[in-house]
């Protein structure tokens, strides 16, 4: 029996095994997706109550950013962009989990899941902020998630 047969069984039956690579990109997905989604949807549930969380001393402050500031920016967007925002984290996880399966639909719930991600605070907050960043990772992980489309069914 052959080294590879011994690590992967499954490539004895005909099963297509993820690619490490593939493994690697879903997890790190599963991560920032779930932990935004998280974070997402705990400030729409509290959304009322964050003037009174900011007047608290327990209200977390950032290193060179001030807390009317953070606070103006939480509350410029409106609880709908929080909700709207975690309504896309969850669909974009939909299709991390899709790619998981090594299902080719995934990669459309991820891809415009993120980029109706990037156009939220546009909309919502102001049509000034930069995108760029984002757009560049999401960019990169798209095409990452594309190079592994040719083993998926």
């Amino acid at each position: 029996m052959t080294e590879s047969k011994q690590i992967f069984p499954e490539a004895e039956l005909g099963k297509v095994v993820r690619p490490d690579g593939l493994t690697f990109l879903c997890i790190l997905s599963f991560l920032g997706g779930g932990l935004s989604l998280f974070s997402n949807f705990v400030i729409y549930l509290i959304y009322d109550a964050i003037p009174e969380l900011a007047e608290s001393d327990e209200f977390i402050q950032f290193p060179g950013m001030e807390k009317e500031f953070l606070l103006d920016f939480l509350q410029s967007g409106g609880p709908n962009f929080f909700l709207l925002t975690s309504i896309f984290y969850a669909a974009s996880l939909v299709g991390v989990y899709f790619l998981w399966k090594l299902n080719k639909k995934g990669i459309h719930f991820y891809a415009i899941s993120q980029i109706v991600i990037l156009l939220l605070p546009l909309i919502f907050i102001d049509p000034k902020l930069s995108v760029l960043p984002g757009l560049i990772l999401t960019a990169v992980f798209i095409w990452l998630y594309s190079r592994y489309l040719k083993i998926m069914s």
